[in-house]
């Protein structure tokens, strides 16, 4: 195969010649993971030469938004080794984003922001209803008898695939918003993640069932997180979406003006860098059938908890009122 074509950018015409294509610098996509292992970003290196090397697959948006069922999920198209404890050792800024959602996970008040109650005309938050689903799929939850079932159930052996599909309940985005981009540094989990979603499963839990004197109740010991995002060029909306200006020497914001304008080169301190986007990957697979998009799990970090919930028939009754019914075999 022969190499890619350097990245080259319009000299500025005069007004009687046609504009003269001049190679600014013999810098190509395939060049980024050595940078980025100069750099320090292993991650960043690692996934994005699975996907230089990777046979061409190209992801529907479809699948993006997780609407393929994960084991329909092919090995070769899996990034599924990520450390969860790398957030927080790559970078100082998600780690502490990550330590404040921690704490919102083993909070044990029955009020949990993310598997709780919640005050007003609906008292099952969507965490705690989502999981209550779960229940009813793994036959823990009897819903024409308004009870739970007596066991103690571990999941803790699952991975974060499996767990998609089994006591998953709820999730946040992390660095998604447009003020999160702005704000994010330039560190290992940007080049690999950018924005990503941290999902949410119980793997350890215990029921009781109702009695004469007692609400059926649920204890839950341990909760997995894990993240779950894709790798991939889409450009959604139809713009080409801007990756950042590169050089041998590292990558660079662009000012506001320059995002905007996004000029093929930029300028600091004297040093030149050129324009990456998701088009400078797309044309790359087009041209040398190679460059494959990647869905993206994490190994599952433990957390402990200790978290109780007793469910009257207030609670039952809410529960299949709101609950998104089981589909019935023809």
């Amino acid at each position: 195969m022969s190499a890619p074509a350097p990245i080259t950018a319009q000299l500025t015409p005069s007004s009687d010649k046609k504009p003269v294509e001049a190679t600014v610098e013999d810098f190509q996509v395939t060049d980024i993971p050595g940078v980025m292992t100069k750099m320090g970003w292993k991650e960043s290196a690692r996934i994005m030469q699975r996907w230089l090397d990777g046979a061409p697959f190209v992801m529907s948006s479809s699948e993006k938004l997780g609407r393929l069922a994960v084991d329909k999920i092919a090995q070769e198209k899996l990034f599924d080794d990520l450390n969860f404890d790398w957030l927080t050792t790559a970078s100082p800024h998600t780690g502490q984003v990550i330590k404040e959602l921690i704490g919102k996970v083993t909070n044990p008040s029955q009020y949990n922001e993310l598997i709780g109650r919640q005050k007003g005309l609906t008292q099952l938050a969507p965490g705690l209803l989502q999981f209550m689903t779960c229940m009813r799929s793994l036959g823990v939850l009897d819903e024409a008898n308004q009870d739970l079932v007596k066991g103690t159930y571990d999941y803790s052996a699952l991975s974060a695939r499996a767990l998609e599909s089994v006591t998953q309940y709820n999730f946040r985005p992390i660095g998604t918003s447009t003020s999160e981009k702005k704000n994010n540094p330039l560190d290992d989990v940007y080049g690999t993640l950018g924005g990503f979603v941290v999902k949410f499963a119980v793997t350890k839990f215990s029921t009781t069932p109702k009695t004469k004197k007692m609400a059926a109740t649920l204890h839950i010991e341990e909760i997995g997180c894990y993240i779950r995002d894709t790798y991939e060029f889409l450009n959604e909306g139809g713009d080409d979406q801007l990756l950042g200006y590169w050089n041998h020497d590292g990558v660079v914001k662009p000012s506001v003006y320059a995002y905007f304008t996004a000029p093929k080169t930029y300028e600091v301190d004297g040093k030149v860098y050129f324009k990456v986007t998701n088009d400078s990957y797309n044309q790359y697979r087009q041209k040398y059938g190679k460059g494959g998009d990647l869905f993206v799990y994490s190994t599952v970090k433990k957390v402990p908890v200790s978290i109780h919930h007793r469910f009257t028939a207030d609670d039952f009754s809410e529960f299949s009122q709101r609950s998104v019914k089981p589909k019935v075999a023809p």
